[in-house]
């Protein structure tokens, strides 16, 4: 984890980066607090669900910038941190205030949302990091580009599809109500389908205008 600066011009994106991270910090601290009953903080779902999110997505981002940092010799772009952790916050804020409750439409933004960064941060480790390993004459770079988008696509559905897994998984053991009514589940797919077919699209975009293969430069 890089939390010192060691040149002037990279100093302000990681001032940001350190903030965003006191961000992340603070949510997992409040969230763990709160399972523990230290804190009484009234929830729409589980405490447990808010972490075991919280802190994979934490992980993934952090995993992401050192890999990025010692590939590139630079930080990676303070935009990721800043999206990822605001999947994280709407997603907190809509157990906190009982969003998916009083809208119907709130859990299919989340699920929308949250799918197209997940799938565009996989997108960006796959194709930054692994690919290029990946030898085989005829992939070209347009052909790395699919394959890339094809492997972070399928990896966010399934990730997607453990969720609503550890989901029913938690209500089994703790009687809890987290998959909701009978069409609840499939909606969430579909939503995450979404999600991953407009992060796809993004990509697809922004290489047919730029003929770049790496978005984030």
């Amino acid at each position: 984890m890089e939390i010192f600066f060691n040149n002037k011009e990279e100093k302000h994106k990681l001032v940001v980066i350190n903030f965003i991270r006191l961000f992340f910090v603070g949510l997992i601290i409040f969230e763990i607090l709160n399972y523990l009953k230290i804190l009484q903080f009234n929830l729409q779902y589980t405490w447990l669900g808010l972490i075991i999110t919280a802190s994979a997505s934490w992980l993934l981002v952090e995993y992401l910038a050192n890999e990025f940092r010692k590939r590139k010799g630079r930080f990676l772009h303070w935009s990721i941190w800043l999206i990822v952790l605001a999947s994280l916050s709407l997603d907190a804020a809509g157990d906190f205030f009982h969003l998916y409750g009083r809208f119907s439409w709130w859990d299919q933004l989340i699920h929308l949302f949250v799918s197209a960064v997940v799938c565009f941060t996989l997108f960006t480790i796959i194709n930054t990091f692994w690919i290029d390993q990946f030898k085989f004459s005829l992939l070209f770079k347009s052909g790395r580009l699919k394959l890339s988008l094809l492997l972070a696509a399928t990896s966010t559905l399934t990730l997607g599809a453990l969720y609503e897994i550890e989901e029913y998984t938690e209500d089994l053991i703790f009687y809890t109500n987290r998959l909701g009514p009978g069409t609840d589940t499939p909606n969430d797919l579909l939503f995450n389908l979404i999600g991953v077919l407009i992060a796809v699209a993004f990509v697809g975009i922004y290489y047919l205008i730029t003929h770049k293969r790496e978005v984030i430069e």
